[in-house]
């Protein structure tokens, strides 16, 4: 047999089958039978669900002015409605004060602008008052050394000179060196006097540079407690000196290194109002004098020595107590002359410092008067935004959406003045659930209303502390949209992943029965119905014959469907066991079903 022959012999029968049992029945019950309708859905993997809520629609860009100051309404520009530039004036305020802040701010300002003026020019004079003082130095550093060099051409050429004259006796040479010896302490004394003085170390002047004290040494604070021991030991030496040539020559050296350091911390030192630049000048140059003393006395001394013991030894018949005592002149002369060489560059260096320090405080100065001129023009600016706050202008384009005050009203700060809106752009705001707001992202799809799609453009990162939910915005234009109006949102919670295994459906899907949980399943099948035409051919006639006002279609009709639930999420519930994927199964409308009605013919009306 062929296969066509076969398929029109089973269609043949089927028909029959269905018009001696469906059809049939459908004559007895001539009445038309209630089909329910549901809605479905197929069973997939993961979990995914569309949220609806109600959203509010504002303008994306709002604008709610306020007064900052307190002040008079003086001048309105706009009404309620009126369309505005970015920028324009809205509302202008009025207040005395602010007024009044601003032109003694103006005056501050000149004020400081003319002492800075001032201040400028007299640290200039001061700088160039210290250049000249160290050129002076320079000059007489020059000076001091032409002369030196004319005094060492002069002691050289008496040195000479004595070389041809007679030696000088031994009693001679103890003479010259008693009257060195005799002239150590007055010369030490004086020298260790003049830094006690400047110091303070001795309680005879221990509280005569109280005034001044604290400038010394300030730049280098070691050289100021060296400069006191050093005193303190020379003044011991003093004091326990005898009348012979060990003790004079210790004593003129500990007055020397008194002396060296006492220099030394005066060239560290920093001139102040209660210790002039002059008073420190007088004190080095004192100080200087005081060093070159004592190391003309020790040079004496020692040359003196120097003579005695050749004139005592005589063990060079070439050399003469006269010559040694040249020599001892030579020397001395020699050892004033690096001294006043000394001082001279120390007096340059001086200079140097005095000329750093006028430079040093002329800054200082200017700092400050600029300082006060900076305050003076930022306290200007301060009341120039004052002023301009005065001024409400509409920070974009848009419209006027409230206007609060009317002309001579008293506002205070923060009062509302009036309202700007932009609605080309809108904002839609929904307010949702912290589960919820954990299954959404920036970005995310949204259905407007009935047609329109935009996305999420933020979600707050916080909730409300009163309704304990998150703000989702949607940026999105519509022009049949309005700010203040409700509009119906709906959301995509998650998304279908064939990797999850678990099955959600709506709690509205599942019959809870004391017995267990089914739901129900949706089952494809055939039925035999009546029409009208008599001329229609069935679509599975497969031999091409007529049956009159009968034809066979496609129906559903419900199956129970046994089912084990475990986790609620939200508004639905896993099926944990008694469902496939790729199943069809009812969500909507299966409770109006009684359990006994299986088999129940229905209409899927959504999916």
């Amino acid at each position: 047999m062929s296969n066509k022959i076969y398929l029109k012999i089973t269609a043949s029968l089927l028909i029959v089958a269905l018009i001696l049992t469906g059809c049939g029945k459908a004559e007895e019950e001539k009445s038309e039978q209630y089909i329910p309708k549901v809605s479905t859905a197929i069973v997939e993997s993961g979990f995914s669900r569309e949220l609806s809520v109600t959203g509010e629609v504002q303008a994306a860009k709002s604008y709610n002015a306020t007064s900052e100051l307190r002040a008079n309404v003086a001048s309105i520009f706009v009404e309620n409605g009126d369309s505005v530039s970015l920028g324009q004036t809205l509302v202008r305020l009025s207040s005395d004060s602010i007024a009044s802040s601003l032109s003694t701010a103006q005056a501050a300002r000149v004020n400081a602008q003319s002492t800075f003026a001032q201040t400028q020019l007299s640290v200039q004079q001061s700088i160039e008052s210290a250049k000249i003082a160290l050129e002076t130095a320079e000059t007489n550093l020059e000076n001091t050394l032409a002369q030196n060099e004319a005094s060492r051409r002069q002691a050289e050429e008496t040195l000479s000179a004595v070389k041809l004259s007679l030696d000088l006796s031994t009693a001679s040479a103890q003479t010259s060196l008693d009257k060195y010896i005799s002239s150590a302490y007055p010369t030490a004394q004086s020298a260790i006097t003049n830094c006690d003085e400047i110091v303070g170390v001795s309680d005879l002047y221990k509280y005569a540079n109280d005034t001044y004290e604290r400038f010394l040494g300030v730049t280098n604070h070691a050289t100021k407690s060296e400069a006191e021991q050093a005193i303190t030991n020379a003044l011991t030496a003093l004091n326990n000196s005898v009348n012979d040539y060990a003790s004079a020559l210790s004593l003129l050296q500990s007055a020397e290194l008194a002396v060296s350091k006492t220099l030394v911390m005066l060239n560290n030192s920093t001139a102040s109002p209660d210790f002039t630049q002059a008073t420190l000048t007088s004190n080095i140059s004192t100080i200087n004098t005081s060093l070159a003393t004592v190391r003309s006395a020790i040079a004496s001394l020692k040359s003196a020595k120097a003579a005695l013991d050749s004139a005592e030894q005589k063990t060079d018949s070439n050399t003469s107590q006269s010559l040694v005592s040249a020599q001892a002149v030579y020397d001395a002369t020699i050892a004033q002359i690096e001294t006043n060489e000394d001082s001279a560059r120390r007096a340059v260096e001086s200079a140097k410092a005095a000329l750093a320090t006028a430079e040093k405080s002329a800054e200082l100065s200017r700092i400050g008067a600029k300082s006060s001129l900076d305050s003076a023009i930022g306290g200007l600016s301060q009341a120039a935004i004052n002023q301009d706050k005065l001024v409400i202008r509409a920070p974009f384009a848009g419209k006027i959406a409230d206007l609060k005050v009317k002309v001579g009203d008293e506002v205070n700060v923060g009062s509302p003045l009036v309202s700007v809106e932009d609605s080309s752009m809108l904002k839609l705001v929904a307010y949702l659930s912290s589960e919820e707001v954990k299954k959404l992202h920036v970005g995310d799809e949204v259905k407007i209303a009935s047609r329109s799609k935009g996305n999420i453009t933020s979600i707050a990162p916080s909730a409300d502390p009163v309704t304990k939910k998150y703000k989702v915005e949607i940026l999105h234009k519509n022009p049949h949209l309005h700010p203040g109006e409700f509009v119906k949102l709906r959301f995509q919670i998650g998304k279908k992943d064939s990797i999850d295994n678990k099955i959600f459906l709506p709690i509205t899907a599942i019959n809870v029965l004391p017995h267990g949980s089914f739901v129900w399943g949706i089952e494809d099948f055939k039925k035999a119905e009546s029409y009208e035409s008599s001329h229609d051919v069935l679509p599975i006639d497969p031999v091409g014959f007529e049956l009159d006002s009968l034809k066979i279609v496609d129906a559903k009709r419900v199956v129970k469907k046994s089912v084990e639930i475990g986790d609620l999420e939200g508004e639905f519930v896993e099926i944990v066991s008694g469902l496939q994927m790729g199943d069809e199964v009812v969500v909507d409308g299966g409770r109006i079903i009684e359990e006994s009605e299986e088999g129940l013919e229905v209409e899927v009306v959504g999916s």
